[in-house]
């Protein structure tokens, strides 16, 4: 690494504890007492220990202001027996206003939906927690939050917060809720099991927030206050939650959940043109102690029950996609929150696709089994152990592979973290006398180690992170690290950020997602938010964002500078006006415009620059819409992209959404022009909170492809379903005759067994 980066790194850490803080930065607290009365999820204050229980309200304002009190008051109190944490919490309402509500599936997006959340801090580290949240009409979500509720340590690609996800909302648990709407208020009652949640044994202290969602007067407010800018599942601007006597040790759970799938394929483009198969699994969670998990799956269904979006890639890079299966998510920040957006060392989704040998396409391998252990192994210290191993697949040439990952993660400071890692792939329980030994190593390993660090200040104004990776393998090359350090300041009206990466050439983490390779980057960026006072504005202000890649053989390789104006209405409508300036260097021959005609010539550079734009109406309303748009140089041509969506909600039962992109690049003789256009149309349909039915169609000429997916979901218990998918694919190019690739059937049936 090189030594100024070293050196920038100790300026920052010495700047971090300057602004690093001894004291909590709210006093606010709550009681909750010990009882021994049943209660009834009736979303009614009639049980004794409601009305005699230490009551909490005096919310502050969050979104669209956040120097003010609620508009509408929220006041809540909490109790708990030796199973369970109860809630009870009353929120001031509006009757003659109608709540705004997407559909009635568990796991909603807040923002513009009414609901009430609570978000714990067990170990008081101000780094990771749980947040259970229910709307008016009893739909419940539950998630996990890492990174101190900030998503602030990687660089996104535009600078300003973004990067890994902070908040898992993947994450299931059970838990019993219940609701009711009065006049005047709502009630929201919440049962939370123990064995559902990671703490200490004997701690009697808990850091506590909540957060609302009041879409009929556009008004977010929190029980403590929370800057303008900074997210409402911040960990360290918390109140606390205070139990009458210590929590004893939660009683060991145990989780099976067994499911059953079948499904029939018919092909035209792949062999065997029919295929059925029929799988039986089992996923169990046991919980060996109050802080550490461990999740054990044998031949897991990892199909997708639900379909990836199709992108349009203008880029010369690979897409990322996010991971969506459920046995990666618990603790998902301990094995995939490392490295940054341009070197991941793990992305799951490597695990169970593989390459062919033969055909040279990626086909799904199936996972005899996994492993999986996390948690906290004491206050500081907490651990990430996964293990899994996969089938052969003799006839496209693939051996059995293990993947194995350990990480152990040491909280210092009040709210910071070092992190050390290994990852390694390995072919393994392999037969010699296989077809595809003859052609690949059964000896051939892939390895990954790597040291992070991800300190802030104790008001999470001032974030750092630091981090060195090495890969290994057989080959044992040089420049094979990854590295990278990144510092972000943020007040009421600005926000800076600098990030500085580098990834040699022979980087090479086989389980990670590595899209380029031998460069360094540099970013710094500003933003600059003024904050009017009784306007329609909730803020605005400019922005400017520089950032370059270079390389030892060639210089400057890229350089991308944006200068943006950014708009908040108070009514939660956006928009966004930019500006690029841009410089490319091929390395390699590219053919800009993705269709196989006349490559731009390596080691070629172009200077070009365009202007975007982006506006996305008030998402409360039942009608709302997205629109965007990009003009200017491409390259040695031209681009023109216009784009949106348009949604409209029938409340709670039905949704329609049309999606759609289009992108026309001109570039001169001899070099081939394209036009790319993709539409996507969702229709979702909620029967009742238990039964659902959507429908997804995508259009994507680019990848020559029409998708067609039916889902019918029925929730017969909870997190227990019935699936039912049909998918087609079409050849794009001649639309009316809808030329089949291939379609699909599939049958699921999964059971949440808490024992």
């Amino acid at each position: 690494m090189k030594s100024y980066t070293l050196t920038f790194f100790l300026i920052f850490s010495v700047v971090l504890l300057g602004f690093s803080q001894s004291k909590k930065l709210s006093d606010k607290k709550i009681l909750a007492k010990k009882i021994n009365e049943e209660i009834i999820l009736d979303g009614e204050m009639t049980e004794n220990f409601w009305i005699n229980a230490e009551s909490v309200s005096n919310f502050f304002q969050y979104r669209p202001r956040d120097s003010v009190s609620a508009e509408l008051d929220t006041e809540f109190r909490i109790a708990y027996d030796d199973k369970f944490i109860y809630i009870l919490a009353k929120m001031e309402d509006i009757s003659d206003k109608k709540f705004v509500l997407g559909d009635l599936k568990r796991d909603f997006f807040g923002g513009s939906v009414d609901y009430i959340s609570f978000t714990f801090d067990t170990f008081l580290d101000e780094t990771n927690g749980y947040n259970f949240g229910l709307s008016p009409y009893n739909i419940q979500r539950e998630a996990l939050l890492s990174d101190g509720g900030e998503g602030s340590y990687s660089h996104s690609g535009g600078g300003g917060r973004g990067g890994i996800s902070w908040f898992n909302i993947n994450w299931n648990t059970k838990w019993y809720s219940g609701a009711k709407v009065h006049d005047d208020y709502w009630i929201a009652e919440f049962k939370i099991p123990f064995s559902s949640i990671r703490y200490k044994t004997g701690s009697k202290v808990w850091n506590l927030n909540s957060h609302r969602g009041n879409s009929k007067i556009n008004e977010g407010s929190v029980w403590t206050a929370i800057p303008l800018g900074f997210s409402p599942g911040n960990l360290s601007m918390t109140g606390q939650l205070e139990f009458e006597f210590p929590l004893e040790k939660s009683s060991k759970s145990m989780v099976l959940i067994p499911y059953i799938s079948s499904s029939g394929s018919n092909s035209k483009i792949s062999e065997p043109p029919k295929e059925f198969d029929f799988n039986v699994g089992l996923d169990m969670k046991l919980a060996l102690s109050s802080s550490l998990n461990l999740d054990l799956t044998f031949n897991p269904d990892f199909s997708q029950v639900e379909v990836d979006e199709q992108r349009t890639n203008l880029t010369r890079f690979e897409l990322f996609l996010p991971e969506k299966r459920e046995f990666f998510n618990d603790n998902a920040d301990l094995f995939s929150n490392l490295g940054s957006r341009a070197a991941r060392p793990m992305f799951t989704r490597r695990i169970g696709i593989v390459r062919d040998t033969v055909t040279k396409q990626y086909v799904q391998n199936s996972i005899i089994y996994g492993a999986k252990l996390s948690g906290k192994v004491n206050e500081d210290l907490r651990i990430g152990v996964l293990n899994m191993q996969t089938a052969r697949l003799s006839s496209s040439g693939v051996p059995s592979y293990n993947y194995g990952m350990v990480v152990l993660e040491k909280n210092i400071l009040r709210n910071s973290k070092i992190s050390s890692f290994i990852i390694n792939k390995q072919a393994l329980f392999n037969n010699k006398d296989d077809v595809y030994a003859k052609d690949l190593s059964l000896n051939d390993f892939n390895r990954v180690f790597g040291v992070e660090s991800k300190l802030q200040s104790n008001n999470t104004r001032f974030k750092s992170g630091l981090f060195y990776h090495q890969s290994l393998d057989n080959k044992n090359l040089s420049n094979s690290n990854s590295y990278g350090i990144n510092a972000s300041y943020e007040k009421r009206n600005y926000e800076t950020n600098i990030y500085f990466y580098g990834v040699g050439e022979n980087f090479n983490p086989e389980v990670g997602f590595v899209p380029r390779k031998d460069f360094i980057f540099f970013s710094p960026s500003f933003q600059y938010k003024f904050i009017p006072k009784d306007n329609s504005l909730n803020r605005h202000g400019p922005g400017i964002d520089y950032e370059f890649y270079s390389n030892d053989a060639n210089g400057i390789t890229d350089y991308d500078i944006d200068l943006d104006y950014n708009i908040t209405f108070n009514s939660d409508a956006s928009l966004t006006l930019k500006s690029n300036i841009k410089y490319t260097l091929l390395l390699h021959d590219f053919d800009p415009s993705r269709s196989e005609g006349e490559s731009l010539d390596s080691l070629s550079d172009y200077n070009y620059s365009n202007y975007t734009f982006y506006f996305r109406s008030n998402q409360r309303k039942k009608f709302y819409f997205s629109v965007n748009g990009k003009t200017g140089e491409f390259f040695n041509g031209k681009i023109n992209n216009i784009g949106g969506t348009i949604s409209y909600k029938f409340p709670p039962f039905l949704n329609l959404s049309l999606r759609s992109q289009y992108n026309n690049l001109n570039f001169p003789e001899p070099y081939s022009s394209a036009e790319f256009f993709s539409l996507s149309s969702k229709i979702n349909v909620s029967f009742s909170k238990d039964l659902f039915f959507s429908t997804y169609l995508q259009y994507n000429n680019q990848i020559d492809n029409i998708n067609i997916n039916a889902r019918f979901q029925w929730r017969f218990k909870p997190l227990s379903d019935i699936f039912l998918v049909y998918t087609d694919n079409y050849y794009a190019k001649n639309p009316l005759f809808m030329n089949v690739k291939n379609r699909s059937f599939a049958f699921k049936i999964n059971y949440w067994l808490n024992l």
